[in-house]
């Protein structure tokens, strides 16, 4: 059974228990019983009983908000037959709405109207949850970049503001849980409620060259597309292209790849020197901290191994008269990346993909990326790179009989050797090429894991995830992201002055109102 149809049963389950649990309240207070039991209508009247108003209908079927709002309308019904004291709220959260059974059978229900309401910090405070989490889930969606893979386009620290509705807002695979569980409990959620993938319009299209935000697609603990890790890489292969990697140059149709011009493309290098580099210098000059790199002394020189150098460090290396030989520190064509765990069992994580091809970081593919329509070839050489697009994507059961020397490979029970693609799937890198977990590793990424795209670094705070000397780099702050302007402007001044004037604006204005209430 499909899960729209589990959805169908279950909303009129629901409908039914809400009808069962508060048809005399209704009739109470003047208003059909039969109402109590019909979707969209119940909870029309329940606000006119409750006074509430009517276009919050709306938030009521809302992935994440909608929870809170179905009970708000449980603990005001309650209210409004005279349940006001803390205690009966706090039942009635606890209980998920099901004390309203105890209220609604009791000998004879008198409506009493809702309380006088105040403003309290508990309704501010659910005000704010509301506001914040249709905004995280329908428009922007902060992320704190906790790795370098993306050095220097993005460093590490960088706190990013990704919009989702250029690309089309993705609507939450799994509706019922907490908000912002993602940064308290990653669990606190129900996992067996999820929703079909479904995405709003946007107005653009994904781009070669963008920098996007979406979900790992082999994130080996969540299966929810909306319940995995959020990373953040350069799209550089769009559906029904060819990408290859030779010497560390990326290539897609065999033309070179050229980033924007925003873009710190890095890569690994061995640099030798005939003194010893001072690391306030290397720091100070390049940016570089002795995790970037390792030394050893060779004869009269010292052979520096750096894991991500971008053209400029090169070019500014090279002028070094200390310096005489920078060159790319590549891994040869035809070995392979992989990494093997105990009971040499391959760990996917860190291999190469596929995992059937001896390739690496600076030689890979060539490697076609699939779009929706596409229909591929499905053999013993090429199933390790439809595998995941086939069961765990696209949601296939796949079964392969090689016994006998027979390599039969059973799609939905029926034995094939054709695939037909049902989405467009993408290629992902990071900028910092020899020290990135990308689409090299995991594979390609689906349509339905994007996310959106960063459009803002509003701070960094580079020491809360190494020991950095700078805790802080200050000219990131509010600078632009993603635009392919090279020249980057930090806004923070212009923020804090706003920010400054709106306290001054709001202290100003609570004088004048005291003044004014004197006389």
């Amino acid at each position: 059974m499909s899960l729209i149809i589990y959805w169908i049963i279950g909303f009129i389950l629901y409908n039914i228990l809400f009808g069962a649990g508060t048809w005399k309240l209704f009739k109470n207070a003047g208003k059909p019983a039969w109402s109590a039991f019909i979707p969209f209508l119940n909870i029309w009247n329940g606000l006119q009983i409750i006074q509430r108003p009517k276009w919050w209908i709306i938030l009521f079927y809302l992935p994440i908000v909608g929870t809170i709002f179905w009970l708000v309308l449980y603990v005001d019904l309650a209210d409004s037959y005279g349940k006001i004291e803390l205690k009966d709220k706090i039942i009635m959260v606890l209980t998920l709405g099901l004390y309203i059974f105890a209220i609604n059978y009791q000998d004879h229900p008198k409506y009493l109207g809702p309380e006088k309401r105040t403003s309290t910090i508990v309704s501010s405070l659910i005000f704010a949850l509301v506001l914040a989490t249709l905004v995280h889930n329908w428009f922007i969606q902060p992320m704190i970049v906790p790795t370098g893979s993306m050095e220097n386009t993005i460093k590490i620290g960088d706190a990013l503001f990704v919009e989702k509705v250029s690309y089309g807002a993705r609507v939450p695979v799994t509706p019922i849980g907490i908000p912002f569980s993602e940064f308290i409990n990653r669990n606190a959620f129900v996992d067996k409620a999820r929703l079909p993938y479904m995405r709003l319009p946007g107005f653009r299209d994904l781009k070669s060259n963008d920098i996007v935000v979406f979900n790992y697609p082999t994130d080996s603990v969540y299966t929810a597309i909306d319940r995995k890790d959020a990373y953040v890489k350069r799209l550089v292969g769009m559906p029904g292209e060819t990408i290859e990697i030779s010497n560390g140059i990326l290539y897609v149709n065999g033309k070179k790849f050229q980033p924007k011009l925003d873009a710190y493309v890095q890569h690994a290098y061995k640099v030798t020197s005939k003194v010893q580099l001072s690391p306030s210098i290397l720091y100070q000059e390049y940016g570089l901290i002795p995790s970037d790199y390792n030394v050893t002394q060779e004869g009269n020189e010292f052979v520096y191994y750096f894991a991500a150098l971008s053209d400029q460090h090169v070019t500014s290396l090279k002028g070094n008269s200390n310096i005489t030989s920078v060159e790319p520190y590549l891994m040869p064509k035809g070995k392979k990346t992989e990494r093997i765990r105990y009971g040499n069992q391959i760990d996917s994580t860190y291999t190469i993909f596929p995992v059937n091809k001896n390739w690496n970081e600076d030689n890979y593919g060539k490697l076609y990326i699939p779009k929706k329509g596409d229909i591929v070839e499905i053999n013993k050489e090429t199933l390790p790179q439809y595998i995941n697009v086939i069961r765990k994507y696209e949601k296939n059961s796949l079964k392969v009989d090689s016994t006998n020397g027979k390599y039969d490979i059973f799609i939905n029970d029926q034995k094939t050797n054709k695939y037909e693609i049902q989405q467009d799937y993408f290629f992902m890198m990071g900028d910092n090429r020899n020290q990135s977990l990308d689409a090299r590793f995991f594979g390609y990424v689906p349509e339905d894991h994007i996310i959106g795209r960063p459009i803002l670094i509003w701070a960094n705070m580079n020491g809360m995830f190494e020991d950095a000397p700078q805790k802080f780099i200050w000219s990131r702050f509010f600078t632009t992201i993603n635009n392919d302007n090279p020249n980057k402007t930090s806004y923070g001044i212009y923020v804090l002055i706003a920010f400054i004037g709106w306290i001054g604006y709001d202290i100003w204005k609570a004088r004048k109102e005291k003044q004014k209430n004197k006389y």
